[in-house]
C-alpha cells in the first residue's frame, strides 16, 4: 500500500515540477511578444500622426448601398 502512495506522490511531484519548469519560459515568451506588439502598435500610431508632404495614397473604399 505504501509503495502505491509513494509512487503517486513521486508522479505528482514530477508533474508539478514539469508544469513549473514549462511555465517560466512560456511566461517570458508571452511577455516579450506582448511588449513587441505594444511597441509595434505605438509605432504605427506615431507614423499615422506624422503629416507627410506627399498626398495620402490610401483609397477610401465606398460600400455600395444595399
Amino acid at each position: 500500500m505504501s509503495s502505491i502512495v509513494l509512487t503517486l506522490v513521486v508522479i505528482a511531484a514530477a508533474v508539478a515540477l514539469g508544469i513549473a519548469l514549462a511555465y517560466v519560459p512560456m511566461r517570458l515568451i508571452v511577455t516579450q511578444i506582448a511588449k513587441n506588439v505594444r511597441e509595434f502598435i505605438q509605432r504605427q500610431r506615431d507614423r499615422r500622426r506624422i503629416s507627410r508632404e506627399t498626398p495620402d495614397r490610401r483609397k477610401i473604399s465606398e460600400v455600395p448601398p444595399r
